[in-house]
């Protein structure tokens, strides 16, 4: 009888580890194929991205630069969160209009999903540029990219930005914490690109995004590295491989009152005081909605 009840202690420890190991053989195989089916997407919206290119070569670029994020790179993006399992909680209407977006940052889905809910143009660090294959892509898509370590450059992107808010009608989007967080707790913010609200007149309309699960668990210290990705700690496309494994994401979108252009004129707001600002509404909301 004693032998029978170890017989059947050694076979409930044996089944776990089978079922363990056709758990991570599914994981491989869901990524495999999300992977695939990105390829496939990148490699039409290139194509698309060319001809588009091509025909408009007679047209000013603001022109192409506008028709190609709003009819190209934002289907594509919202495409991507699709494939990777991102559900959005959003509100239903997301008007936002040729304004200044300013984002909480935790990785590269906080961009798509800017861009997949606005026609967005997003300001990366340079760093992001220098990637292989992914810097191509993100240049694909868009991307306005900054070297924070070198102030020259500052002025230089905020110049291009401008423009693009005055030419394009679309929106720019920037990250203040200047790199990425822990998807837990704010960085402190930069100022340097709320110079935006003097040089295109333009509302600023903070934004937060927040993880609310991971394969509908809570995110926790051990899972959240799955989904918040840091330039500094690892490889983007491991990470992207091992995201891609995730059966679902729940991200919250989140649109906290505007800073509008009239109350920065009127009050004779400056850079920084707008940036404590945008700040403070950051950290008053996260610190009543605290998920973690």
């Amino acid at each position: 009888m004693e032998s029978a009840n170890n017989f059947f202690m050694i076979k409930s420890t044996i089944k776990p580890i089978w079922l363990k190991n056709i758990d991570i053989l599914v994981n491989i195989l869901r990524a495999s194929l999300k992977s695939f089916i990105i390829l496939i997407f990148f490699t039409v919206c290139v194509i698309l991205t060319l001809i588009l290119r091509i025909v408009t070569l007679i047209t000013v670029k603001w022109f192409y630069i506008k028709i190609n994020t709003k009819y190209i790179i934002r289907p594509l993006s919202r495409s991507l969160l699709f494939i990777a399992g991102v559900k959005l909680n959003r509100p239903k209407d997301v008007d936002i209009l040729n304004a200044i977006i300013v984002s909480n940052h935790w990785g590269y889905l906080d961009s798509l999903v800017l861009m997949a809910l606005s026609p967005c143009i997003v300001i990366s660090n340079v760093d992001v540029r220098q990637m292989p294959f992914i810097g191509r892509i993100m240049m694909l898509m868009g991307f306005v990219f900054v070297d924070r370590q070198n102030n020259r450059s500052i002025p230089i992107v905020l110049e291009k930005a401008t423009n693009l808010l005055n030419q394009t009608n679309l929106n720019v989007a920037f990250f203040p914490e200047g790199g990425t967080g822990d998807g837990f707790e704010l960085k402190k913010f930069n100022s340097s690109f709320f110079e935006l609200a003097f040089t295109t007149k333009k509302n600023v309309v903070p934004v937060v995004i927040q993880i609310e699960t991971i394969n509908k668990e809570t995110p926790n210290q051990d899972n959240i590295n799955q989904v918040v990705f840091h330039n500094s700690r690892g490889n983007i496309i491991i990470h992207l491989l091992r995201l891609l494994q995730l059966k679902s994401i729940g991200i919250k979108f989140t649109i906290l009152p505007q800073i509008s252009y009239y109350e920065i004129y009127s009050k004779y707001l400056s850079r920084k005081k707008i940036c404590e600002i945008a700040e403070k509404k950051f950290s008053d909301f996260l610190d009543k909605n605290k998920r973690f």
